[in-house]
């Protein structure tokens, strides 16, 4: 809970005070001292180490503004520790008025630990906040300038602005995931696999994201793959339902597909069996990796194993929880996230298979609820300036591309400059997988989105901007957007020459690669370099992180 606030002004002394390990605090708060604001106030604001803020020296017509991180797992950054152990001490601070602004990890249990830990026991101590404390993540540079200004207009009089404000990122995770709604649903494409574009409601959730960032989603397995796991264990009792079997409840949280070396070194030992063993060994990493693929846990217990060997409670012990699955956000309004998600499905061995998140999202409808949270992925966010952009997506890797336009066209409408920027897309067919296809025209006819060029590799024409046929119809049946970049490589050199971005998001399998080889190509088609300085110009854009990818 924050401190109550009261009405406050501006009169004495402005000292900021941050905390800081890596810098960010440090920098933010220089930052918030060279603003035109406080550099009016002249000799009244001063900046230094929380750690050297003395609690008692600041008299009622004082503030301080705390910008301090969290160090490791909720614990005050090196240089402002000083200051909560006085705090700490403290009988009362009745005259202290604070603001503060947390910076934290969500992937930490104790996610702003130290500032929520400070703001708690400052009210203890009867000190007021005269502006809501604010927990930001990796993303705190959205945050800051809200912030900033609503700590101008507080310092001017205005102390309903402080506490209006609510600016907190709530700390979910696969132990404590947040129960979005299902509120839309759409299918995208005509042709399977199909891909949908789901609609989850966050409103009031406290979640915060940005384009670029990624949702997990915790998945529930498929009740077929239990009831033939537990057949397979169990063939006369597994007809019966015993509701009071805990193991049997448990398998249904257990991790059944993704299987790692320990869960797999237990069944080896369990089983005796030494051809498992032998695919365990190091120098058959590439043949154990080729017979996971595709397969799953019951699999597995049928190749090698028995049930006289393996039983119900062993699986439950030696196989993890349930992995949460990572989707690309592909929306940008702060109530809701989109997600575009493709059904993998497919019958081997005389059975059908299904993903396990992707089976779990094809069958929820409007109004199911999803175990969701949200992870920061900073290093695939849009630039902050205009430099051109180039996105590379194959099939639902446009997701983040879609958060990315939706941003921009926000921007746009805001009447601030936005850059210019392409989009290669590519699937298979034509006529039924060119995914968001409305959207993306739309987009071009508002100037958000200067050129789509498509590459579908079933043979179907290749289609440039607007969706119509392109001038290099007689390309291969097999083309990838690898090839309808190099199609259009003076205009890449062009953008890349103004210092472009290239965003890459698909297959890891080939996707990454063919599109550094598309960019080496055109440096020396286009941009007249040799192999070596091709080369050379590629791994420049790699070490600038102007080239960024998001593979899967």
């Amino acid at each position: 809970m924050s401190a109550s606030i009261g009405q406050v002004t501006a009169t004495g002394r402005i000292v900021i005070g941050y905390g800081s390990e890596s810098g960010n605090s440090q920098h933010l708060a220089q930052r918030l001292a060279q603003e035109p604001f406080m550099q009016a106030l002249g000799e009244r604001v001063e900046l230094q180490e929380l750690g050297m803020v003395d609690p008692h020296g600041l008299g009622v017509q004082d503030r301080l503004i705390i910008i301090t991180s969290s160090f490791g797992d909720g614990e005050p950054p090196a240089n402002a520790s000083d200051f909560l152990d006085a705090v700490r001490m403290a009988d009362v601070l009745h005259e202290l008025h604070y603001a503060i602004f947390g910076l934290g990890d969500t992937a930490y249990p104790t996610f702003c630990g130290f500032s929520k830990d400070l703001d708690e026991t400052l009210e203890s101590r009867a000190a007021t906040a005269f502006v809501n404390r604010v927990d930001a993540d990796s993303s705190y540079e959205v945050f800051f300038p809200l912030w900033r200004e609503t700590l101008f207009k507080v310092l001017q009089g205005d102390a309903k602005a402080g506490k209006a404000l609510n600016l907190r990122v709530m700390a979910y995770s696969e132990n404590n995931s947040y129960p979005a709604v299902v509120v839309q649903r759409e299918t995208l494409n005509r042709r399977a696999p199909l891909a949908s574009h789901l609609r989850l409601d966050i409103s009031g959730s406290g979640m915060f994201y940005r384009p670029g960032d990624t949702l997990y989603v915790v998945p529930d397995n498929p009740p077929e793959l239990i009831e033939r796991i537990l057949f397979w264990l169990e063939p006369d009792a597994s007809a019966q339902p015993l509701p009071d079997d805990r193991n049997r409840t448990a398998l249904a949280g257990r991790e059944l597909r993704q299987l790692g070396r320990a869960s797999l070194r237990e069944l080896a030992r369990l089983s005796g069996n030494e051809e498992l063993k032998e695919l365990l060994k190091i120098s058959q990493k590439k043949q154990l990796d080729a017979y996971l693929y595709g397969r799953d846990v019951l699999d597995v217990l049928q190749d090698f194993c028995s049930p006289d060997t393996v039983r119900l409670n062993d699986l439950v012990r030696l196989l993890p929880e349930c992995l949460p699955r990572a989707y690309s956000i592909a929306s940008s309004d702060p109530d809701h996230i989109d997600l575009c998600v493709r059904d993998v499905a497919y019958h081997a061995r005389g059975r059908d298979y299904q993903g396990i998140a992707t089976g779990h999202l094809g069958h929820v409808q409007v109004g199911d609820t999803l175990g969701v949270f949200t992870q920061s992925n900073p290093s695939f966010h849009l630039p902050t300036d205009t430099a051109p952009l180039i996105l590379v997506g194959t099939g639902v890797g446009i997701a983040p591309f879609i958060g990315f336009l939706a941003q921009l066209e926000q921007t746009h409408v805001q009447g601030q400059p936005i850059p210019h920027t392409s989009l290669f897309f590519g699937d298979r067919h034509a006529d039924s997988d060119f995914l968001y296809r409305e959207r993306l025209e739309q987009w071009q006819g508002q100037g958000i989105l200067q050129s789509v060029v498509t590459a579908f590799s079933r043979g179907d024409s290749p289609t440039d901007a607007g969706g119509q046929a392109s001038s290099a119809a007689t390309a291969t049946p097999r083309r990838y957007v690898q090839h309808a970049m190099l199609e259009h490589a003076d205009s890449l050199w062009a953008l890349l020459s103004k210092g472009a971005r290239v965003y890459v998001c698909g297959n890891k399998a080939y996707l990454g690669q063919a599109v550094e080889q598309a960019l080496h190509d055109i440096a020396r088609q286009s941009g007249g370099l040799d192999d070596e300085q091709a080369h050379t110009f590629v791994q420049n854009l790699l070490l600038e992180q102007r080239v960024k990818h998001e593979l899967f």
